[in-house]
């Protein structure tokens, strides 16, 4: 690692991204049912077939308004893990590609209605809530830059990111009846 300013900046970033999020799932997972249902979304880290595309693009230089993101990909893993999932939303104005706060509607998951999460520095977790406001389950979704290397460096383009293949793992936590 560079002892330059600007690589030890980024490193402080990135931890200091890291920790906000680790320490805002304390609570929200601290009474969460131990059982849980583990799904993929969008392929394997090796294979990712999902899609995520942001319109405007996002870059370097803090958003002045919402980006309209839609996240979609094929479930697997049995039971509630079959179909599309898509998180259609927006990430809220001031997000860079380096850190983003982004928010919207669930579709294709049971007891599923809502997500929200950050990224900070290609770290990206994201919470889902039932439609009472209940945290239901989990993603930590990983993007592909090798099939869109022009996307990231889009990231210093006036079009900015638009377009990357993902896959995540999502966990769906079992209700409090024990039902999923």
């Amino acid at each position: 690692m560079s002892n330059s300013p600007v690589s030890t900046k980024a490193l402080l970033v990135g931890l200091t991204g890291l920790a906000i999020v680790a320490v805002g799932a304390v609570p929200a997972l601290a009474n969460r049912p131990q059982t849980k249902t583990v799904c993929t979304w969008g392929g394997t880290p090796a294979a990712p077939s999902g899609t995520f595309q942001l319109n405007p693009g996002l870059t370097n230089t803090p958003a002045a308004g919402p980006l309209h993101l839609v996240a979609t990909g094929d479930l697997a893993g049995g039971g509630p893990c079959t179909g599309t999932l898509t998180f259609d939303g927006d990430m809220k104005p001031g997000s860079t590609c380096a850190g983003q706060e982004f928010e919207g509607r669930v579709r294709g998951l049971p007891r599923v209605v809502h997500f929200w999460g950050r990224g900070v520095a290609g770290a990206v977790h994201e919470f889902m809530y039932d439609p009472a406001g209940n945290v239901v389950g989990a993603d930590q979704p990983q993007t592909s830059i090798t099939d869109y290397p022009a996307d990231v460096i889009g990231c210093n383009s006036p079009e900015g990111l638009t377009l990357m293949t993902f896959s995540a793992v999502v966990e769906l936590f079992a209700s409090n009846t024990g039902r999923q």
